[in-house]
């Protein structure tokens, strides 16, 4: 019965794939400011409690995050700073801050505060709709990038993300579904960026991506387009560099009956070429029993000589869901290569915050 009764959760859940989320959140809950940010520390196997292992990651601490701030939730994609410091972007145009403190599960020195300026309204009696979906971060120039979906569009923010630099709404992705677009960003050590849509169909298989020469928030940058075709039946929700030759994919199913699942991959950016279609390789696979949710955000730390990766989910600010935060370690093994089948054709699945709260205790 019980089975049955969380089957029939999942089903309510396909709600948050199948309508925007404004229309599955309801009235507007009452303003709550609070800046307090709760961890609570899971396991990723409850049944299991001893389980470490999944594919080739290893899972070193994991947590629930809540805050009673109106708006909290819907992480979406994330960024890792020093000395676990995060900044974490919701779909509705706020940043989550705080350094994770693992030893006493507290979140030390958080923030929750809207991005400083977005796309405007596209319409007088519209409503403001920050749909904001993906996170990059320049180390060296402290600016950031963040994707934004239904206005497909890239910003470019300064150092502190007090204020917009730049911001440009590409014509190539102008008719990606309003729900389908820049859902993952990379900047390549080459100084390329790609830009990649959830579920804008490339004409040769796969989904739509575009490849930025420089800047993509600059109007005069000029993208070309190639395709990712990820695993069948998922769709790529982050990505994250792993080092100079490769790159780590997050991807999500919902099916009515299977519920969540999210696979992570690795790809060779070499793969990433106009008019080609790159493919990635499966190195593991969360599902039930396993704790998993809407899992969307994405980032990648190294602790020595090893490969720390973290994983956020995004509860679509659904009592039914949550926000989960997981740590894992990359553990060493071969990626084996295949030939992509290009005959395959895309499977269907189912205020500003300030400088000083970036900076780490």
């Amino acid at each position: 019965m019980r089975d049955v009764m969380l089957r029939f959760l999942a089903c309510i859940s396909l709600f948050f794939f199948l309508v925007p989320v404004t229309y599955v959140r309801g009235p507007m809950p009452v303003p709550n400011e609070s800046q307090y940010i709760s961890l609570q520390p899971v396991l990723i196997d409850a049944k299991n409690p001893v389980r470490t292992r999944v594919g080739r990651l290893e899972f070193l601490g994991g947590w629930t995050i809540t805050s009673d701030n109106a708006a909290f939730g819907g992480i979406s994609s994330m960024v890792a700073l020093a000395d676990n410091r995060f900044l974490m972007l919701s779909d509705n145009g706020s940043l989550f801050g705080f350094t994770l403190d693992e030893d006493k599960n507290l979140a030390i020195r958080p923030f929750i505060a809207p991005l400083p300026d977005g796309p405007a309204k596209p319409n007088a009696f519209a409503r403001q709709n920050w749909d904001s979906e993906s996170f990059l971060h320049d180390p060296e120039t402290g600016q950031f990038w963040v994707g934004y979906e239904h206005q497909h569009s890239i910003w470019r923010y300064g150092p502190s993300l007090a204020r917009k630099e730049a911001a440009h709404y590409p014509a190539a992705a102008k008719n990606w579904p309003e729900n389908g677009g820049a859902e993952a960003m990379l900047h390549l050590p080459d100084g390329r960026f790609l830009v990649f849509s959830e579920a804008a169909e490339y004409s040769e298989g796969g989904y739509q991506a575009l490849i930025f020469a420089a800047d993509p928030a600059e109007p005069s940058s000029k993208p070309v387009r190639f395709g990712y075709q990820p695993p069948k039946g998922y769709h790529l929700t982050d990505a994250a560099l792993l080092d100079d030759k490769s790159a780590l994919l997050l991807h999500r199913r919902f099916t009515p009956f299977g519920g969540l699942s999210a696979i992570v991959s690795i790809a060779q950016l070499r793969d990433f070429q106009p008019e080609k279609i790159a493919t990635s390789v499966p190195i593991a696979t969360l599902k039930s029993p396993l704790k998993v949710d809407n899992m969307e955000a994405l980032a990648v730390t190294h602790d020595a000589d090893q490969t720390i990766v973290w994983i956020a989910s995004d509860d679509n600010f659904i009592a039914l869901q949550e926000s989960l935060l997981f740590k894992f370690r990359l553990l060493k093994g071969k990626v084996s290569r295949k030939e992509p089948n290009l005959e395959r054709k895309n499977e269907k699945a189912g205020a500003s915050p300030g400088f000083s709260t970036f900076e780490s205790d």
